[in-house]
Parts: C-alpha cells; structure tokens; sequence
C-alpha cells in the first residue's frame, strides 16, 4: 500500500511540480539577496565585502534565469495540469478504497480461520475431563474437575483481547447444588429451561481458562487428609480422614458440618476425591534425582496454584458460613461489654472471624455455653432420663431458664395475693364506713362513688396505672396553658365587657376541668403508693 502511495506522488511531482518548484526558488532567491545585502552594509573587513559581493552577484544571476525559465512555458498549460492532479487525486482515492477493502477481506479471512480453527480444537475435545472455574454465588472462583459436553455457538473475546469461545462442561465432583447436574437434562427430558431449573445444565467457561484434570491418588490418603466425600444427595461434602483400609478400599471420614450421629462414616474410594497439594509430588521428583529445571518449575507453579485454590476455597467457606449460619441474640462474648474484652481480641489474633463458629474450620459453636443445674442428689443417668422424658430438651436444665420460670411463679404469686388483700374487709373499713354513714345524702353520694372508682382502679394492672398518670399529667400540663392563654386575652381585652364575659365563663369551665384532673391524678397517685406499701409488707 505504502508503494502505491509513493508511486502516485512521484506522478504527482512529474506532471504538475515544475512550476511550483520555479516560484517557491525565486522567493527563496529573493530573500537570500535581502539578507546578503543587510550583511553589505554592516560589514567591515575587505576580504568579506569582496565575497559578500560575488555572493549577490550570483544570486541576481540565479533570479534572471528562473524568470526567463519560468516565461518560457505557456499559460494554456495551467488548466491541464489541473485536470491532470484532479485525475490523479480520483485515482489515489480508488485504489486507496481497494487497498483497504482488500486488508479488511484479509483480516475477516484470518479471523474466519483462527476461529475455525478453536472450533476444531475444542470439539475434539468435547468428552474430554479438565478443570474449570465456577463463580459461586458470593463471589468466590474456585476450580473443580469437569467434563466437556460442548461448545458454544456464540465467540466471545477474552480479557486479552483475543478471539475465543465458550465450553459447556458438567462438574465431577459438585459441592453445591447449583453446580449439581440435572438427571432430567442428561436424559433430554427436563421441561426447564436452563434459567428456572433449580440444577444445571451445563455451566459456560472460556475455552482459555480451563485447565489440566486433576486425578485422584488414592495412595496419599492418610490421617487427617482432606477429602471430598459423596453423600446420597449427589453432593460432595468436605471431610477428614480418620483410617484408611487398602485392603478392601474402604476409608472411614469425619464429616464437616454433620450432626454428631452421623458425622463418621466409611466410604469406599470410588466416593472419594482427595485434596492434595501436589507438594508429595515435587518430593518424589527432587528425591528421584531428575535434573530437568523445566520440570520442576512446573511442578512448583502447579503447586502453588493449587496452594492458592485450597486457600481460596477455605475463605470461602468461611464466608459462606458467615453468611448462612443462625445468627443468635446474644453474641459470642457479649459479656465483655463490661471489660476490657481481651478474649476476643486474642482470637482475633488467632484467626477467628466473628459471625463463624469456634475451630479451624469455623463449625464450632457460635452461642456461648449456658451453664446446667443438675438436681442434687440424683446421677447422671438419673439427669439424661429426666431429659430424655422432657423430648430431649437440650436447655431443660438451664440457669436461664430456671430463673425465668421462678420470676414467673413470683409474679403469679404476687398477683394472687393483691386479688386476696383487695377483697377481704377488715375492721378499719368497717368502722370508716360506720362512722362516715351519718354524713348528708350528697356525701354518702360522692363517697360511693369515690369507693366505686377505687375498686375499678383496683381491677387494672400497675402497668396500666402508669400509663393512666402519663396521660392525666399530659392533659393537666396542656389545661394550665390554655389557661394562661385565657387570662392573656383577658388582660389585653379589658375594655371589652361582652368579650370579658365570655372569656371569663371559658376560664371557668377550663379550671373545671383541671380541678377534675388533679383529682384524678391524686386518686391514681393513691392507689399507685397502696400497691407499692401492700408489696413491701410481703417482701421478707
């Protein structure tokens, strides 16, 4: 393309350049001799005037002939020679155009092949086992051994900026369920699609992100080797080696996150994967004597990713037990609000995260231990019956809740004795309502109706009590200022006898009214200090 380029201009240069090269010289020329003659008049020396001079004399010389050179061709030629740069500037254009349309052919041809070429690859592939990055749902990556089912139609560009697609592969060895194959998909009969399906029906990786099949060697399983182990829901469940059987393949595990009962179990090796580092494996390569560098260096990376993989799969299921686990209403160590809370913060220190449970694997407790009160006198078999016969009630001899059921029987207790106290009649209030009966008929009134108002305060709770002072004193505060506000108008409006009057009658009703209140408010006042003097005289 560059050579057409330089072609057409040398074209360009040969037809229509002459002319333009004669003018751009006689200015050139021209203002040489300008400068030569500034330098003849500031010049001193004799030997420099003289070649000042020679100077300006060839320039005038130069100047006569690019003149005569320049009258020599004819002015009919100028219009030609435009049409000719048009001609040529069309044909630049052109084969501009074609040059381009040819390198965009070219790369579209090489794309067309390259991906072909990644479609024949990873087809042969297709049945093949690799590892392949899953995104759980909290955001961690983490690699599992798969199986490649197919390959996606659609080409995607990766993170490098090249061209790549995307494989359909089905996880070996799920641990949650939505890594768990549909049985319904594999069979062809599953009527959901792949959104609503609570399984999977294959999950989309890069081609490039991909990595070597990790296979299981059953050699290395050990004490306290970590393992995957199958359980009856198709789901891998992590789990530690307790003892190993190579006789009849069979490997007793303690389970992470089971219940007591069932958390040891034997598996046989075909439900088991171990999670190896791959470290044995560079032992035995520097133990065998192999000097090839290259090798060990990629045993080193390998295991080293792998390093990082189990790192990264450890936080992970820390978080997601952070996130899933019960979260009590008590906190673990909810105590040291009134110390200088040093247990947490050494395990802080220690590696504890808070929201988890106790122990390396965070499944410990996360509720603090609640203390047990036994009966005295009786053994432990005697205590496990007594639960047992209780539905095997885990807090049947808690502190807790041995208080709180002492602190109900109490307040049961209490209000039974009040009920009693306000029923019986003694000889004090015999003798009040003998001596008060001589009173007028309107004081016998107001007396019945004082007593009718106790009883039916008697009936209300001391909660209720509180709340009817509340209120009462509320409305006692807002009476004495729309009293204040009365009596203000009454002093601005004094000249006015009609307003006074009815300002007047208003003051009256209001005080009425707060006269009502206060005797309301002593009444519950009253009966609030009996409650509180009945209470005292059964406190022993």
């Amino acid at each position: 393309m560059r050579a057409s380029v330089s072609k057409i201009y040398k074209q360009l240069e040969a037809h229509g350049a002459a002319q333009c090269f004669s003018v751009l010289k006689m200015d050139e020329y021209e203002a040489q001799l300008i400068v030569v003659e500034q330098a003849l008049e500031n010049a001193i020396d004799d030997q420099q005037r003289q070649e000042l001079l020679a100077l300006k004399t060839n320039l005038q010389e130069l100047l006569a002939l690019t003149k005569d050179t320049g009258d020599e061709h004819p002015t009919e030629e100028v219009p030609q020679t435009g049409n000719n740069l048009d001609e040529e500037l069309q044909r630049l254009k052109s084969e501009l155009n074609d040059l381009e349309e040819a390198d965009a052919g070219t790369s579209v041809a090489n794309e067309e092949q390259q991906l072909a070429e990644l479609r024949a690859k990873y087809t042969a592939m297709v049945g093949e086992k690799c590892s392949a990055p899953h995104e759980h749902s909290w955001g961690a990556l983490s690699y599992h051994n798969s199986l490649i089912c197919g390959v996606d139609d659609e080409v995607i560009i990766n993170g490098d900026g090249v061209l790549d697609v995307r494989l359909r592969v089905l996880f070996t060895n799920p641990t949650h369920r939505e890594m768990l194959p549909c049985s319904y998909y594999l069979e062809g009969e599953c009527r959901f699609d792949e959104s609503r399906c609570r399984f999977s029906h294959g999950e989309l990786v890069c081609g490039s992100s991909i990595r070597k099949y990790k296979k299981p060697d059953f050699h290395k399983l050990s004490r306290s080797c970590p393992v995957l182990a199958q359980l009856q829901d198709r789901l891998w469940h992590r789990g530690r080696v307790l003892c190993v059987n190579f006789v009849d393949q069979v490997c007793r595990v303690r389970l992470d996150g089971q219940e007591h009962k069932e958390r040891e179990r034997d598996f046989k090796f075909e439900e088991l994967f171990p999670l190896t580092t791959g470290q044995d494996e560079d032992e035995d390569e520097l133990s065998s004597g192999d000097s090839s560098s290259t090798l060990n260096e990629e045993s080193s990376d390998e295991a080293d990713s792998d390093m990082d993989d189990l790192e990264e799969a450890r936080r992970a299921r820390m978080v997601e037990l952070s996130l899933f686990t019960f979260k009590p209403t008590e906190k673990l160590g909810a105590w040291e609000e009134f110390t200088r809370g040093i247990g947490s913060k050494l395990m802080e220190k220690m590696g504890y995260i808070h929201g988890t449970g106790l122990g390396s694997d965070g499944r410990g407790i996360v509720t603090p231990v609640s203390a047990q009160i036994l009966p005295q006198g009786r053994s432990l078999d005697a205590c496990m019956e007594l639960r047992e016969a209780a539905n095997g009630d885990k807090d049947f001899f808690s502190v807790e809740r041995k208080l709180k059921r002492a602190q109900r029987r109490q307040r049961k207790a209490g209000e039974k004795a009040y009920a009693r106290e306000s029923q019986r009649t003694d000889v004090f209030t015999f003798l009040n309502g003998s001596v008060l009966a001589s009173g007028d008929s309107s004081q016998k009134g107001e007396q019945v109706a004082k007593k009718a108002k106790t009883n039916e305060l008697q009936q209300h709770s001391t909660k209720t009590l509180n709340v009817e002072t509340v209120r009462v004193a509320d409305e006692i505060r807002r009476k004495q200022r729309d009293i204040a506000k009365v009596q203000q108008s009454l002093n601005r409006n004094s000249s006015d006898v009609q307003l006074q009057k009815r300002l007047q009658l208003q003051m009256d009703t209001q005080k009425q009214e707060l006269a009502t209140l206060q005797n309301q408010e002593r009444t519950l006042s009253k009966e609030q200090q009996t409650r509180k003097s009945k209470n005292k005289m059964f406190e022993f």
